[in-house]
């Protein structure tokens, strides 16, 4: 399984929403939950999943799925 894969499925479970729903543009606030405190609780989880660790000058930029995925892979050497 692939990072944005892993990914999605985080974000997917988080919000309890079907994976179909997310997609490299859908942003905080473009699925209902998606909201601050749950950004927090997606980007712990990627945190964790990955053993990379975002500093807080990253965390205040990634607003989308693909922010995201483009920080946890620079991170994850992959």
């Amino acid at each position: 399984m692939s990072i944005k894969e892993k990914i999605r499925k985080i974000i997917a479970e988080i919000l309890n929403v079907d994976e179909k729903e997310i997609d490299d543009d859908t942003a905080i606030g473009d699925i209902q939950g998606w909201d601050s405190l749950n950004q927090l609780k997606i980007l712990s989880a990627v945190e964790t999943e990955f053993n990379i660790q975002f500093t807080p000058d990253v965390l205040m930029e990634l607003e989308d799925f693909s922010d995201i995925v483009q920080a946890a892979e620079e991170r994850a050497g992959k």
